[in-house]
């Protein structure tokens, strides 16, 4: 912090495994905090040794010690002293409690200044080979009600992206091929690290390959599965009526709205847009003529 200028609370993104990954901004921020606040001190002296920079005072703030950690961040915010907030991997205040941090400075006026580092799902969407241009990051699918959670999440339109623990991933692709095996998805697994892995392709087949596997799936995981009436190649195939009727008499058509049965059918067949959405409306008189 210079001196006269107001504390800030610095978000600082840090590699999700190659170290090369680190920005220097990052570097330098880190170098020049009064404190940071860390999940894990083990994992943050590790970083700081590799940075071959002198280690800060250390807060510990997790989920199980945020009431207390949280009131210790911020005083050292508001008596002028710089912090910054990492996980143990890519970027803080996602899918963490560090989002919590942020809405106690923002509520005192203390500036926050995102330091931009790798985030593994984002990272695994922009790999995947699925739509981009509309999708949901869900965080973790939930523990219990797994079943009933995902078959209400299959209808959504947009690409969906989930965190999932190893030992659960196979369960979760064989459960979503149940519902529905010609779904695209791509299991991206160890992403930056040495033993990066995407497997991609229809739920059934993708789950078919997991099954077959000599060895267990190790290592952090995020599945990504494109929306509902994501096209497949024999879907691209039909004429767009064909389609569109076989997705209305889906479950997962006859859940969504008029406007999600358009985007979805529109991004299969774009040039059909105008003629897609009379369709869905009921006001085409003109249906399969030449659109």
């Amino acid at each position: 912090m210079k001196v006269g200028e107001p504390a800030k609370l610095y978000l600082v993104g840090t590699p999700i495994g190659n170290r090369g990954d680190m920005t220097s901004r990052a570097r330098q921020v880190l170098a020049e905090v009064a404190a940071v606040a860390c999940e894990d001190t083990r994992t943050c002296r590790r970083l700081y040794a590799w940075l071959d920079v002198p280690v800060p005072d250390v807060i510990t703030y997790h989920d199980h010690n945020i009431e207390t950690a949280l009131p210790k961040v911020i005083t050292r915010l508001e008596t002028g002293d710089d912090v910054a907030l990492v996980t143990d991997a890519g970027m803080p205040a996602i899918q963490d409690p560090g989002y919590r941090l942020v809405v106690a400075a923002r509520e005192r006026d203390i500036e926050v200044v995102p330091v931009p580092g790798p985030s593994a799902f984002l990272i695994a969407l922009a790999a995947s080979g699925l739509p981009t241009d509309r999708f949901a990051f869900l965080g973790f699918a939930p523990r219990r009600g797994r079943e009933s959670w995902w078959r209400e999440t299959l209808t959504r339109p947009e690409t969906i992206v989930v965190y999932e623990a190893p030992k659960r991933v196979g369960a979760t692709v064989a459960a979503i091929a149940e519902v529905a095996p010609e779904r695209p998805v791509c299991l991206a697994r160890e992403l930056t690290k040495l033993h990066e892995e995407f497997v991609t392709g229809a739920a059934k087949a993708v789950s078919h390959r997991l099954v077959a596997r000599e060895t267990p799936i190790k290592g952090e995981c995020v599945l990504v599965v494109g929306g509902a009436g994501a096209a497949d190649a024999s879907t691209v195939a039909l004429p767009w009526p064909d389609a569109l009727a076989r997705l209305e008499v889906s479950r997962a058509g006859s859940a969504m709205s008029a406007r999600d049965r358009v985007e979805v059918m529109a991004c299969a067949y774009p040039t059909a847009r105008n003629a897609i959405y009379r369709a869905v409306h009921g006001t085409d008189d003109r249906i399969g003529e030449g659109e």
